[in-house]
């Protein structure tokens, strides 16, 4: 096995590559990014400090999104239609904007609509989310695919982070329960 996939359990972006390689012989290195001496460690390894961080043989890849296409480049699959891409640079916003109240609150700081930062955030996380919602309502979601894939990353981690309440998207909550049998979501589930 030459694949190792460096990335911590809870984590969206380094989920959404763990259902991209269900059947893929690779090994997962769980990294604590908030201990001080396991990220200088991780630091030998990715100097951009971001997860994931996969390393086949002599190559290693940064960031999901290059990921994802260097795995779909070396299974010879297709390149993502634009639609799907658009999907998913929606849903990586949402999840950006998570990350910054999550780590905005974890640092002790107020998040606040008064601090422009944080006011960014919280404006476009509803909004987005309306979109996809649209976009799920129109079957966007329906086949298993890298949108799909980063959908359910999305909801389950903020979930599981207890960071927002999608009650107001039925049509997203209705895309992912359509693809929670799945054993490679069920054997991913944050934790």
């Amino acid at each position: 096995m030459s694949m190792t996939l460096y990335g911590s359990l809870p984590s969206p972006y380094v989920r959404r590559i763990r259902m991209l390689l269900e059947g893929m012989d690779y090994r997962f290195e769980a990294v604590d990014l908030y201990n001080d001496e396991k990220r200088a460690e991780y630091a030998s390894i990715s100097p951009i400090k971001k997860l994931p961080v996969l390393v086949d043989g002599e190559q290693t890849v940064f960031d999901s999104h290059v990921i994802c296409e260097y795995l779909r480049r070396k299974q010879g699959a297709p390149d993502l239609p634009i639609e799907q891409h658009n999907l998913i640079a929606a849903i990586d916003g949402v999840n950006d904007s998570l990350i910054v109240l999550f780590m905005g609150t974890r640092s002790g700081l107020e998040v606040s609509p008064s601090a422009l930062l944080f006011k960014l955030q919280l404006e476009r996380i509803p909004d987005t989310l309306a979109w996809l919602n649209a976009q799920a309502a129109q079957g966007a979601f329906d086949e298993w695919h890298m949108a799909t894939i980063a959908l359910i990353a999305l909801l389950d981690w903020a979930e599981f982070r207890n960071l927002y309440d999608f009650s107001d998207y039925p049509a997203l909550l209705a895309a992912r329960e359509a693809h929670q049998k799945r054993d490679i979501v069920k054997a991913t589930y944050p934790e």
